[in-house]
């Protein structure tokens, strides 16, 4: 083994291949070349004494020393990033990609105050949003989503930090005047209304309130994955829109208005929901993510009493 031909390159594409186990996806990830992964990996093998992958179906499959490599070098090349990185953080600096994955309600609500706030302080980076979704985890393990706010329950590995950051109250959106202004209505009498939801992948099947759907004879009239077809019914049905009230402040209040939820009876509001924010461990406490965090939530989510 000779470290001396090690460098903090060499050891990046190192810890992206250990994660991809495909040099053309390494390759991607790291914004060069198969070519250049490949000739990294030659210096690798040599300078580790040690083959590191072998050829499997279309992938790479890791020797035994590089499953060893694998436990250790993603703590080992955080700390070392987090002590390199300036403790004195500015996000002018900040370029590249950075990837975040929403919630269907908060990237309609949230999505264009997020790109507002990269404008503002990191005019340099390329802002890429998307739909929070069934794999949204797994990308924030391999580094192809930066960042993901959703809603609790949220399973995660222990690769993933996370942390509430505020809380949302679900209710129901509708056209002004179909409802009074100060009645409120019980989930368990939307059988009396027709009413609509948004497919939500990921959440849907999560959420307390959606539980209750079972106990009801009649199902949504609409369903959609985007809020704007929802919200264009409503002008003109009589028809409610489960959703919180962050996607009403954003919409036109003179063509709709927002009805709580009645939880009275209930020990536990279930109309209020904690949001959490997500990333991968390995950032976790370093300046940029500790800027970010603060400035999330530093928007207008709601804070409620729980």
């Amino acid at each position: 083994m000779n470290l001396n031909n090690l460098d903090l390159n060499l050891l990046k594409v190192l810890l992206v291949l250990l994660e991809e186990k495909n040099t053309h996806r390494a390759a991607e990830k790291l914004d060069t070349s198969q070519p250049a992964v490949s000739r990294s990996l030659g210096r690798l093998r040599e300078a580790l004494d040690d083959q590191l992958f072998v050829r499997h179906n279309r992938g790479l499959k890791l020797t035994p020393r590089a499953e060893e490599l694998a436990a250790v070098l993603p703590g080992i090349y955080s700390q070392l990033d987090s002590a390199l990185e300036s403790r004195k953080f500015d996000p002018i600096e900040m370029e590249g990609r950075f990837r975040i994955a929403l919630n269907g309600f908060l990237i309609e609500s949230y999505g264009t105050e997020i790109y507002r706030l990269f404008n503002r302080y990191c005019p340099k980076v390329e802002l890429e949003l998307y739909s929070f979704g069934s794999s949204t985890v797994s990308h924030l393990q391999d580094g192809s989503c930066d960042l993901a706010i959703t809603y609790q329950p949220l399973l995660t590995p222990k690769a993933i930090y996370q942390k509430n950051i505020a809380k949302s109250q679900f209710g129901y959106i509708c056209r002004r005047g179909l409802v009074d202004e100060k009645k409120t209505i019980p989930i368990e009498e939307l059988d009396n209304y027709r009413w609509a939801s948004m497919v939500v992948p990921g959440f849907n099947e999560q959420m307390e309130l959606v539980k209750k759907y079972a106990n009801l004879n009649v199902k949504p009239a609409f369903r959609s994955q985007h809020a704007i077809p929802i919200l264009q019914a409503l002008r003109s049905e009589d028809m409610l829109f489960i959703a919180p009230r962050e996607l009403y402040q954003v919409i036109d209040h003179n063509k709709f208005q927002f009805v709580e939820m009645d939880e009275k009876g209930h020990a536990t509001r279930r109309d209020v929901m904690d949001i959490v924010i997500a990333y991968n461990q390995r950032h976790w406490n370093t300046e940029k993510y500790r800027w970010l965090e603060q400035e999330i939530k530093q928007l207008k989510f709601s804070q409620l009493d729980s």
